[in-house]
């Protein structure tokens, strides 16, 4: 199984996790959020180590499959950068009011993405 990186698998998992079945959807948070081992997930589910293998493998390809299909981190990447880019330039501009409310509807912006 390919063991994706925390912060991928958490974007994964909050875009994508209605695609997953409930006993995916535990699996995947016992794993990637509360860093359960194999083991132990496969002990509280009376399962052995490879059924949670298995389900954690088939879990990242369906939500990896989704975001090939969507491409919903590209865009949230992609929005957050312009972002960052465009807090730049606001603040290389001389002070006044515009500036402060295109702060403001920066600041809400990136709220809504998570800056």
């Amino acid at each position: 199984m390919e063991r994706l990186n925390r912060e991928r698998a958490n974007i994964l998992y909050d875009i994508y996790r209605g695609m997953l079945t409930e006993h995916q959807r535990d699996v995947w948070q016992l794993y990637y959020v509360e860093d359960w081992s194999l083991m132990e997930i496969a002990q509280a589910k009376h399962v052995s180590r490879t059924a949670i293998h298995d389900v954690l493998d088939r879990s990242r390809k369906i939500l990896e499959a989704w975001e090939h299909e969507l491409g919903l981190i590209v865009q949230m990447n992609y929005r957050q950068q312009q972002l960052k880019a465009l807090w730049t330039l606001i603040h290389k501009a001389p002070e006044g009011s515009w500036r402060l409310q295109a702060e403001k509807i920066i600041k809400e912006l990136a709220a809504e993405e998570g800056l």
